[in-house]
């Protein structure tokens, strides 16, 4: 009896892990897309699949970084743009410039943008969905007035540029080697460093943290900057990926990066949330945009079909709250 006990038990915690079923849904979709369109799964096409999305994963766990706080930053598309653009420019009139400057200032302007939304939510208390739409349009404005209106094309981007997201190195693009190099970081910050704890204990509960000393807006300002961060190096490898560049980048990629976090299992309400699971909802959102583009019939269904994975995330993520919560009662229970 014992045994199996122990088997059921352990049963009950693989089935109940949320990552169990994220996993369980991808390998459904791998299997599924597999059938309809067997050539996706050639190492090529796998590879280019990455590399077009690794923008959206290095965005994503920039966000996980705020609603794990409690909060959401909805500028960091506009972020990307204002990034990618002074990044090009200043490229395209100095080509002489070593493309690693690119890369650092780009790290630079992407920090005071997320700085400036951590000054305004941490320390003037304003809430983070107004404050951030507020800046949104504010970097999308300079985006536009530093653009003039103009595009870059391929012919206008140095080779380094260029090779800091296509350089490919035992086969896999740089960019998709800087997503794994950010993806290991933010691994051992949260799960490592008492500064990553804040960011949990924050959203979990902010009185309690109050009373444990935590300052609660100098961890918001954190979480901001650094999701500032993350947009503005995206927005350098967007433009040095594709060899284009426009204001008009980076629409509407912040409701994405939020969908990829929410479909691995971040709750948007904070507190709750692992970097495994971004990564898996990474992928699965990865495998449904290439699967989608792969079928010219669905591609005008692709916002809805977007809609509908968010809202069906946050539907689960209910559920296995709700679930865990009765779980835990149960078990308080059973002591008594």
């Amino acid at each position: 009896m014992g045994a199996k006990e122990d088997k059921k038990s352990i049963m009950a915690k693989v089935t109940g892990n949320r990552n169990f079923g994220l996993l369980l849904g991808l390998a459904v979709l791998l299997i599924v897309a597999a059938i309809i369109t067997p050539s996706m799964y050639s190492i090529n096409s796998i590879i280019n699949m990455l590399q077009n999305n690794a923008v959206f994963g290095l965005l994503a766990i920039g966000e996980m970084m705020v609603i794990l706080t409690g909060g959401i930053d909805i500028s960091i598309g506009a972020t990307l743009s204002l990034t990618g653009v002074v990044c090009c420019r200043l490229m395209a009139e100095n080509p002489g410039v070593p493309a690693v400057v690119w890369v650092l200032l780009a790290l630079v302007i992407g920090a005071l943008c997320g700085a400036f939304n951590g000054l305004l939510v941490g320390y003037f208390k304003m809430v983070p969905m107004i404050a951030t739409l507020g800046t949104m349009y504010a970097f999308r404005g300079f985006s536009f007035l530093f653009s003039g209106g103009e595009w870059w094309f391929p012919h206008q981007f140095t080779e380094g540029y260029l090779k800091f997201s296509t350089f490919r190195i035992l086969g896999v693009p740089a960019i998709l080697w800087i997503l794994i190099l950010v993806i290991a970081l933010a691994f051992l910050f949260l799960g490592f460093t008492s500064r990553g704890r804040r960011i949990y204990a924050i959203g979990t509960n902010r009185d309690s943290s109050k009373v444990a000393g935590i300052r609660e807006e100098r961890v918001v300002f954190l979480a901001m900057t650094i999701c500032g961060m993350l947009a503005g190096l995206s927005g350098m490898l967007y433009t040095a990926n594709y060899a284009t560049c426009s204001y008009s980048i980076g629409d509407s990629y912040e409701m994405t990066a939020i969908a990829i976090c929410i479909l691995g299992g971040v709750s948007i309400s904070g507190g709750k949330g692992k970097v495994d699971g971004v990564v898996i909802g990474f992928l699965m959102m990865s495998v449904i945009t290439y699967f989608i583009s792969l079928l010219p019939g669905l591609s005008v269904w692709s916002d809805a079909i977007q809609g509908a994975i968010i809202i069906a995330a946050v539907a689960l993520n209910i559920y296995m709250e709700r679930a865990a919560e009765k779980r835990a009662l149960k078990e308080r229970s059973a002591l008594i």
